[in-house]
């Protein structure tokens, strides 16, 4: 046995004994701590695929677009259209091409699905086709099997429906993206402009520039009113869609701390942990004391675990807690930076 193994095993040994000195609470919380130190080394190891094959990750992301796809067939086909209503997009002009045409909605918007593909194509390559081509194809065939069902969702106030089918449509929106996929309407061809036309603007301002010509000529065609319930329907999607982009609730937060002995703390957070720590030095006005204070991003759990051990090694140790909407990096909880358009 080399001096390695020796020395791991007696530490080994020790954190035996020590494991079983602890009280059941004790005991729980260090059982936490060593699996967050096993997720967190998996997700700094491998941030694409966290422990997962390529087959079962690529799985996961398909699964996840083609049920985005199902909920954002029901929110138009059996939402939007049977309660008279229109939306920005791809499907605001497909509303507007069968407001003059016999033809079913789903064809309309397969036509300029497809339409919209051969324009990324030929202005941004097959690797951005890659993104929107399943859903071209999902989107229309399962929209024209939910009109063969006949499944619709009538509300007789057009507002609560207006609200119904933006909730519906920002959680398919929400997956979409959170799949790594794009939906492959306007927002593809607001890519294409961009980088062809108009390099100075954001996607999100040509967004905008399309969806009010869009929201505009439905109030000349389909009526002042319809238009207005657009918009609305188009801002709560927005709201649904970050929701479920970033979580309904905190999934992280980043902490600022002050300890008594921040050697100590760091050793916990990276050895225990597994988390990432960052310093900078500050000085108390007041006192003029020089203390190095300690950054860290990680889970509310693991927040709880910190201060666990803060009040019991450290309880004079100042700690802010902040609410973070996304981080993109390396690290469980993090967005994968590759994967963000």
């Amino acid at each position: 046995m080399t001096d390695k193994e020796k020395t791991e095993k007696t530490e080994k040994n020790e954190k035996k004994e020590q494991f079983g000195k602890m009280s059941s609470m004790d005991k729980k919380l260090a059982k936490e701590e060593a699996a967050t130190l096993e997720a967190n080394r998996i997700a700094a190891q491998d941030p694409e695929l966290q422990g997962r094959t390529k087959l079962e990750a690529k799985g996961m992301q398909i699964m996840t677009a083609l049920l985005a796809a199902a909920i954002g067939s029901i929110a138009t086909v059996s939402i939007m259209l049977p309660n008279g209503l229109t939306y920005g997009g791809i499907t605001g002009i497909a509303k507007i091409v069968q407001n003059y045409t016999n033809w079913d909605y789903s064809l309309i918007y397969y036509v300029l699905s497809m339409i919209i593909t051969a324009i990324v194509w030929a202005g941004l390559g097959f690797r951005e086709v890659r993104k929107i081509i399943l859903m071209s194809i999902a989107y229309p065939a399962i929209m024209f099997l939910i009109e063969l069902t006949g499944l619709v969702f009538v509300v007789e106030d057009k507002f609560l429906a207006a609200v119904f089918c933006g909730v519906v449509m920002g959680v398919s929106n929400g997956l979409t993206f959170k799949a790594g996929f794009s939906s492959g309407g306007t927002d593809s061809l607001g890519k294409v402009i961009k980088y062809k036309k108009f390099p100075h603007m954001s996607i999100n301002d040509i967004m905008f520039v399309i969806n009010s010509v869009i929201v505009l000529l439905s109030a000349v065609i389909l009526g002042l009113d319809i238009a207005l319930y657009a918009i609305i329907t188009i801002y709560v999607s927005m709201r649904i869609g970050e929701a479920v982009m970033f979580g309904l609730s905190t999934k992280l937060v980043e902490l600022e701390i002050i300890p008594g002995d921040p050697d100590a703390l760091t050793h916990y957070i990276m050895e225990e942990l597994g988390r990432g720590v960052s310093s900078v030095e500050v000085t108390g006005e007041y006192t003029g004391d020089k203390r190095k204070q300690l950054k860290i991003i990680c889970s509310p759990r693991e927040s709880f675990l910190i201060k666990r051990h803060l009040a019991k090694h450290d309880p004079k140790s100042f700690v802010a807690v902040y609410s973070v909407n996304s981080v993109w990096g390396v690290g469980r909880g993090f967005s994968d930076i590759r994967s963000m358009e």
